[in-house]
């Protein structure tokens, strides 16, 4: 699987991008950089391009939706969560990803102006992603854990239900005191509930900056584990969003119309390969083709000749071997020798035409029936294609076929080749 280039775009327009590449693990391959839109090009090369959003940015919800079918859900979507999204629901896009086990539909709702905005960004510089994702997506949830992540002045808190908050730096105390006591409620009506632990992600300074704060959350909580970021915050986000389910924003009408162009430059030569081949067999299937309509037409010329010499009164018809076949068919019960002899005839006429257009670059000159044996004058390419024909109409129990001469002339071989049925004296 290829790597991925992962995007962060920043929540203030005149801000830097961010951007890491990943190996399929979600690994990191390289360090992070930062710079504007378009020194991140030249990493994009053959590579997924996966972009985070700031998560102020998209609302992230969980609903049930009792339906079923992708446009179903999406059509019902708006109204069945109107009360809860600010706004015209108009001008909002909605996106979803799959149910969980419980028939929980997670949901991520972002103006439409605003994912119109991020795409033209992407597109102005060369960049067109496979999924966009709000940041939040990347706080994964854990059981009876409460997961925090603290970067650049926001605060993401997951709790132990799934359910996403996204507020300011400044709240963070207030957020987790409150996910605490209603935890601590539920503890005391569901006593199978498991106490709760607090995990945060944050660089070194965030840490130092609220140590008192988690001395006292160590009282409330069954355990605290701080996740500090040495090399930023992108490399564990890319990590987590390039290895879990995520709700991607281009779904509906910002869903990628065709990823043709942007993998045409990677299958160009299998493409090409793969179109000599086709042209290469049409031409020699072409050529067998021609080869054996030649054949049966020479066959058909043969049969039309003995059909004329057998039966004056014939005339020309159009399937001589079908005519053929006909004249010379056994009469059933009380059959004469002659009868006999002339379905030998038609069935040896049988045998030859199917042999004969299994062996290429033969020609047929003349052909005669007398006293129950089938004589062939042809023209061979060469011994071994006159060999062959003898092989496929030879059959034992039924005729026996023997090369009678085999003269070289001009490159050619000209051939006499005798059938007689079995039996036959």
């Amino acid at each position: 699987m290829t790597n991925s280039l992962v995007i962060r775009l920043p929540a203030k327009d005149d801000g830097p991008i961010e951007w890491v590449t990943v190996d399929r693990t979600g690994a990191g391959v390289g360090q992070p950089k930062s710079g504007l839109p378009g020194e991140a090009w030249p990493f994009a090369d053959g590579r997924k391009i996966v972009v985070l959003v700031p998560a102020s940015k998209v609302l992230r919800l969980n609903t049930k939706i009792p339906l079923k079918g992708n446009a179903r859900i999406r059509q019902a979507l708006p109204y069945a969560l109107e009360e809860q999204v600010a706004g015209d629901i108009d001008k909002q896009h909605f996106a979803f990803g799959k149910k969980d086990e419980h028939g929980q539909l997670p949901v991520a709702v972002a103006s439409k102006t605003q994912v119109k905005h991020w795409l033209n960004l992407l597109h102005e510089h060369e960049l067109t992603p496979t999924g966009i994702y709000a940041e939040s997506d990347a706080i994964v949830m854990a059981p009876a854990t409460i997961s925090v992540f603290l970067d650049n002045n926001q605060v993401i808190v997951r709790n132990p239900a799934g359910e996403l908050t996204v507020a300011d730096a400044p709240a963070l105390e207030m957020l987790l005191e409150l996910f605490l006591d209603q935890h601590a409620a539920e503890l005391e009506n569901n006593a199978a509930l498991a106490p709760v632990s607090l995990i945060v992600y944050c660089d070194e300074q965030i840490y130092e900056r609220h140590l008192t704060l988690w001395d006292r959350l160590q009282m409330r909580t069954e355990n605290i584990d701080i996740k500090l970021l040495a090399d930023g915050a992108l490399p564990y986000l890319a990590n987590q969003i390039t290895t879990h389910d995520s709700v991607n924003l281009l779904q509906g009408e910002f869903a990628p119309k065709s990823e043709l162009p942007f993998k045409w430059q990677h299958w160009q030569t299998a493409a090409i390969l793969l179109a000599s081949f086709l042209a290469l067999n049409l031409a020699y299937k072409g050529a067998e083709y021609w080869q054996l309509s030649n054949a049966d037409a020479a066959l058909d010329a043969a049969a039309a000749e003995v059909l004329g010499n057998t039966f004056p009164g014939a005339g020309t018809v159009g399937d001589p071997w079908n005519e053929l076949r006909s004249r010379l068919g056994a009469s059933g019960g009380g059959a004469t020798d002659g009868d006999k002899d002339n379905a030998d005839f038609a069935e040896a006429l049988q045998t030859l035409s199917e042999a004969f257009t299994q062996v290429p670059g033969l020609r047929m000159e003349t052909v005669s029936f007398r006293s129950g044996s089938l004589d062939l004058q042809l023209i061979a390419p060469d011994v071994a294609a006159l060999d062959r024909l003898r092989q496929l109409i030879s059959d034992p129990g039924q005729f026996t076929a023997e090369i009678q001469s085999a003269n070289p002339s001009n490159d050619v071989i000209e051939g006499r080749i005798n059938i007689t049925a079995a039996g036959s004296t």
